[in-house]
């Protein structure tokens, strides 16, 4: 099958989520961290519509859902750990938190790829997507506030792989 025949509407605004990931990334290790996290933001919207979108066209497929996943991963797993990287001091104990976090988005990402159901088994991974931009803004005023990030990101990893049951919010 053409690649582009597996491209649908819906799956511009994963495009799109992914993108902004990648922004984020981008503009986080060109030290500019407050547009970092207003990708992140945007992040948050294009991959609260991708999937509103498929299913209003219904457009929803396999295709898309790993598609989605993998968006995912870069826009609130690795983008987040960019942006903390760019505004801390680095320290390899930091390093190894940050491994962390993103490798247990991936297997929360895994697992809901594979999971039936209405229900999230774990938090999750687009809720890095507004908690970490909110941190930063708090970081603004209160510049100490960054020092927790690292005990946030360990108590977020955990969460994302958890067996706590969390409902759709939108």
């Amino acid at each position: 099958m053409k690649m582009l025949e597996l491209i649908k509407v819906a799956d511009l605004f994963t495009i799109s989520n992914l993108a902004s990931g990648l922004m984020s990334i981008f503009l986080a290790t060109e030290g500019h961290p407050d547009w970092a996290s207003g990708f992140l933001v945007l992040a948050v919207l294009f991959d609260s519509l991708d999937g509103k979108i498929a299913a209003l066209l219904h457009q929803q497929n396999l295709f898309g859902k790993q598609l989605d996943s993998l968006a995912d991963l870069v826009s609130f797993g690795v983008a987040p750990a960019f942006l903390y990287f760019s505004i801390d001091t680095h320290h390899w104990i930091k390093t190894l938190i940050l491994i962390m976090f993103v490798t247990c988005g991936m297997l929360r990402l895994a697992r809901y790829n594979i999971s039936q159901g209405n229900a999230f088994e774990g938090v999750p991974i687009t809720v890095n997507g507004v908690l970490f931009p909110t941190l930063f803004l708090v970081a603004a005023f209160v510049p100490e506030s960054v020092n927790a990030w690292p005990m946030i990101f360990l108590v977020q990893s955990f969460l994302m792989v958890s067996s706590l049951r969390v409902r759709r919010l939108f």
